[in-house]
């Protein structure tokens, strides 16, 4: 795997137990403060599109662990709009293509955790904006040992982003656009392009 340029790398820490490279973006905030919504938001609403948000997230840090689904299973699960739905399977591939690179290297991770800090909710008609923090953690694949040794337990990152939701024709939310709210520097593992922040649909 090639190593992060230094504006990824936040700190490389290592206890008895454990190490973890962080990779930050944002500070990790200490609380999770409420969204805030607007008066259209119901507390439905921001409760369904946060599941849908964070279950779409995790699908993509899971085609990067060892224990990955198909694409064609992982490309079913999916809750995209007609138009999203190429992309969304597009960087799927991609993605378990990245993973059995660093596998070659013999570099991967065994699991991924993903949490969702959403900050702002917007619901207006049938579609929806959520405005969040994707905070995902992806664990090497080191034995104990190795990170008694020295070696990182984990790669953590924090990325701002924006999604938007179109209402779909069983009444349910679909994915219709995400895109990364940054305006340069590399990308996170989890994402498919790692060399610059392209502007995603």
């Amino acid at each position: 795997m090639v190593s992060p340029g230094p504006a990824r790398i936040v700190a490389a820490g290592v206890t008895a137990t454990a190490a973890v490279l962080t990779l930050i973006y944002l500070p990790v905030p200490t609380g999770t403060p409420p969204p805030r919504t607007t008066s259209a938001a119901s507390a439905a609403d921001t409760t369904e599109l946060t599941r849908l948000a964070e279950e779409y997230l995790q699908q993509r840090a899971d085609m990067l662990t060892t224990a990955r689904p198909t694409v064609e299973a992982a490309s079913g699960r999916l809750r995209t709009t007609p138009a999203m739905t190429p992309r969304a399977r597009g960087e799927l591939a991609a993605l378990v293509k990245k993973s059995l690179r660093y596998e070659g290297l013999s570099i991967g991770y065994t699991k991924a955790r993903v949490d969702v800090e959403v900050t702002a909710v917007n619901v207006t008609d049938g579609t929806a904006t959520l405005q969040l923090t994707d905070h995902t953690r992806l664990y090497f694949a080191f034995t104990a040992q190795e990170v008694e040794d020295g070696s990182p337990e984990r790669e953590e990152s924090s990325l701002p982003r924006t999604m938007t939701f179109a209402r779909g024709t069983d009444g349910g939310w679909l994915l219709a656009s995400d895109r990364v709210d940054e305006a340069g520097g590399p990308l996170p593992t989890t994402e498919v392009n790692e060399a610059g922040f392209a502007s995603g649909t």
